[in-house]
């Protein structure tokens, strides 16, 4: 799969990174909302992963902008490390598919890969 990672950590972006990588994905990164948004419009991502807390445009307001302005629908997986539903709720309204809590264990990594390597799933209610 191609995959996006907008997280302004450097440390959580690496690691991202070198695990799924090392499963035979493709992946590039971004350390804002502005580069990841760019990223985005010009190339084609199977996944992307979005912090919500970060300086300048919010994971939330990417989301936002994303969905309503620029009609995207690849899946995105929502991360942070504050583990608060009410953030979780917001993520999904703003447009996230899933959420991935960090710090995160591989296994909860590769459990939200396999449920997008084929696009978006079906069914409803994949919040959890």
């Amino acid at each position: 799969m191609n995959i996006l990672i907008i997280e302004d950590d450097k440390l959580t972006s690496f690691s991202l990174k070198h695990v799924m990588e090392s499963w035979g994905h493709n992946v590039d990164v971004s350390e804002n909302a502005e580069e990841g948004m760019n990223m985005i419009n010009e190339g084609k991502f199977d996944i992307v992963f979005c912090d919500i807390m970060m300086p300048g445009i919010s994971g939330l307001s990417l989301l936002s902008i994303l969905r309503t302005v620029h009609l995207v629908k690849t899946p995105v997986i929502a991360m942070s490390v504050l583990n608060d539903q009410s953030l979780k709720d917001a993520a999904f309204q703003a447009g996230a598919n899933d959420f991935l809590h960090k710090p995160f264990s591989t296994d909860s990594l590769e459990e939200k890969l396999k449920k997008f390597e084929h696009g978006l799933p079906t069914e409803s209610g994949n919040k959890k």
